[in-house]
């Protein structure tokens, strides 16, 4: 290899590196881009657990989806709610939150109660597999008044290939 050869493969690597680096910096800014298999869990009050998938998207959306059927106990008998959709932003190292929207009615006729707003407190571990977190729902009529606040916690496992 000559001179001129090695100078252009230096440049190459050199180009190379930048963008890797670049694409870190990148995959650091959206840590938990990706989806999630979780754990729901209420505590106050306790209204017992549940599993959901949950993925946030590259620019700050989040889309949550668990078994559409709620059944009791919930004061307002069983349920049905749509997949919740939403937006997430990083609030720290390591720490990021987020909130999102079902759509819910009566399961026995279909009336519609209103809406399940979902806050989320979440924290990714060191290895980017594991969110800790807590949440906040409340349950809104169509009228935008809150009927029913529930809060616990939640932990997720990234769903790799």
């Amino acid at each position: 290899m000559d001179r001129r050869q090695l100078l252009a493969a230096g440049v190459v690597a050199g180009v190379a590196a930048g963008a890797t680096v670049s694409r870190a910096d990148d995959n650091e800014d959206h840590d938990i881009v990706g989806s999630w298999f979780g754990t729901v869990t209420a505590t106050n009050p306790p209204l017992g657990q549940f599993n959901d998938l949950i993925s946030f998207h590259p620019g700050g959306v989040v889309m949550e989806s668990r078994r559409y059927f709620v059944p009791p106990p919930t004061p307002f008998g069983s349920l049905l709610e749509t997949t919740g959709h939403g937006a997430w932003q990083r609030t720290g190292e390591n720490r990021f939150k987020a909130f999102f929207r079902f759509l819910v009615q009566t399961a026995a006729d279909g009336t519609p109660i209103g809406t399940d707003n979902i806050q989320l407190s979440l924290k990714l571990d060191g290895n980017g597999r594991t969110l800790t977190g807590t949440f906040q729902s409340q349950i809104k009529n169509t009228a935008d008044t809150v009927l029913l606040t529930v809060t616990g916690d939640f932990t997720a496992t990234a769903i790799t290939v």
